[in-house]
């Protein structure tokens, strides 16, 4: 009867990597260790001269500072300015009134007698009465009208009619002389000056 041995050695197989490579990989990885060593290094010294050149102008500034601060005189308030202040303010107020007087006085030498002479003509009657004078003065705030009338009624209705409009309310007249004469026409004399101021001013 023949024996037989079925009992076999297997030999497992290695799986992994192997002794080489892992060597390699050691030395890659001991290698980027070295370069990420000297970056941070030169990282590190790029910084250290920043800083100090930034603690030297820093040193720099505090000294011109300290120049500055020896240097430094406080200014003191002069007591004559509170009164000079007071004294332009006191001027200014004057020199205002006096340009405002002084555009009023323009704006009447300007507009002040075309409103009179306006509502003059739109109030005058068409026929009976007619002016033969007409004085305005102070920017048409004195006014004087001379005339005839051939009815003594017009004369009342045309004063009624100038009162009514806005330039002449509020206006009253002074002087008031009315005169017949031969030829039957009544001669008026309206003035919102009495007869001395009129002399007076002449």
């Amino acid at each position: 009867m023949q024996n037989l041995n079925l009992y076999q050695v297997v030999r497992k197989r290695r799986s992994g990597p192997q002794r080489l490579q892992m060597f390699a990989a050691l030395g890659v990885l001991a290698l980027l260790c070295v370069v990420h060593a000297a970056w941070q290094g030169w990282q590190l010294r790029q910084g250290a001269a920043r800083l100090e050149l930034a603690e030297v102008a820093a040193q720099e500034q505090e000294a011109r500072l300290a120049a500055a601060s020896s240097n430094f005189v406080e200014p003191q308030l002069d007591s004559r300015l509170a009164g000079e202040l007071t004294a332009r303010e006191i001027d200014n107020q004057q020199l205002q009134r006096l340009i405002g007087h002084l555009q009023v006085l323009a704006s009447q030498r300007n507009n002040g007698f075309v409103a009179p002479l306006q509502a003059l003509a739109q109030q005058h009657p068409q026929s009976g009465l007619w002016l033969e004078a007409i004085s305005l003065s102070d920017g048409g705030q004195q006014i004087r009208l001379q005339g005839c009338s051939q009815d003594q009624e017009l004369l009342p209705q045309y004063l009624q009619r100038l009162g009514q409009n806005s330039v002449f309310q509020g206006r009253e007249f002074a002087r008031f002389d009315i005169q017949r004469e031969g030829d039957q026409l009544l001669r008026f004399d309206l003035s919102s000056r009495a007869k001395d101021q009129e002399k007076a001013d002449e």
